[in-house]
């Protein structure tokens, strides 16, 4: 298995979450990148991260882990490791029919967290080709999202987005759809919830999320990013701060 290991934690109880992440920070090779308590969020940050290994919690509101995991099946990698954790056994048979790789019981031992760690560690390195595989079938699979505008909902798909722009003045985003339409979105929405909605999504300086599926190329000393027609005359600059990030992401798509 390579390291780091990029791991995912869901579960609606905060403690729990701190105690897990204290109990995985013993373990160098592991990378928690993203924690949450809400099922909504999850979803999109698994889609999004496509991560080695997911620890979910199984009662939740709203939706519990298995239900989450069979709505998302589709849109993650099939080398991903699912984890249930919960403080009752009877969902173990269901579990194991989702595909989990493991199953803990709260609250569990300190032997049973490595126990797992071990085994993943020991699993085959596999291939990168599963991984993108998904990812192109994640940005075909264009679904339909919602965004709260001053003017109302607004139902979008990723492809109908050709960038989100931060306006200071205003203290809020503005997106610009490709048939050159703009709604400013309501305040309190960062730039975090919009790079989650796709991994088309990136943000190429601090005021601008560019959906990277309209760029052409871009300029090696301007970083201006060159967009296919008819969206040519848009003057958007990539920042240094931002550009190298960028090209990392590129490269995966």
């Amino acid at each position: 298995m390579k390291t780091p290991i990029t791991t995912i934690i869901v579960d609606d109880e905060s403690n729990s979450i701190a105690k897990l992440s204290n109990d995985l920070a013993n373990y160098p090779e592991i990378k928690v990148i993203e924690t949450t308590t809400s099922v909504e969020k999850a979803k999109k940050i698994i889609v999004q991260h496509q991560p080695d290994l997911l620890f979910l919690d199984i009662e939740m509101p709203k939706m519990n882990g298995i239900e989450l995991l069979h709505e998302i099946r589709t849109l993650v990698h099939s080398d991903m490791y699912v984890v249930f954790y919960s403080a009752f056994d009877k969902y173990v048979l269901e579990a194991l029919r989702s595909s989990a790789f493991d199953y803990l019981i709260k609250p569990y031992q300190p032997e049973e967290l490595s126990n797992i760690i071990k085994r993943i560690k020991e699993q085959p390195e596999k291939g990168r080709i599963n991984v993108e595989q998904s990812i192109r079938r994640l940005l075909t699979n264009d679904r339909k999202f919602a965004l709260q505008a001053i003017s109302g909902l607004l139902l979008l798909r990723a492809s109908e987005v050709l960038c989100f722009q931060y306006i200071d003045n205003m203290r809020s985003w503005q997106i610009t759809m490709t048939d050159f339409s703009v709604h400013k979105l309501r305040t309190g929405i960062i730039a975090k919830d919009l790079l989650a909605f796709s991994p088309s999504f990136m943000q190429i300086n601090q005021e601008c999320i560019l959906n990277t599926d309209y760029i052409s190329s871009i300029e090696n000393k301007t970083l201006k990013c060159i967009l296919y027609p008819p969206f040519c005359d848009f003057n958007i600059c990539a920042s240094r701060r931002y550009y190298s990030k960028l090209k990392e992401q590129l490269d995966i798509l």
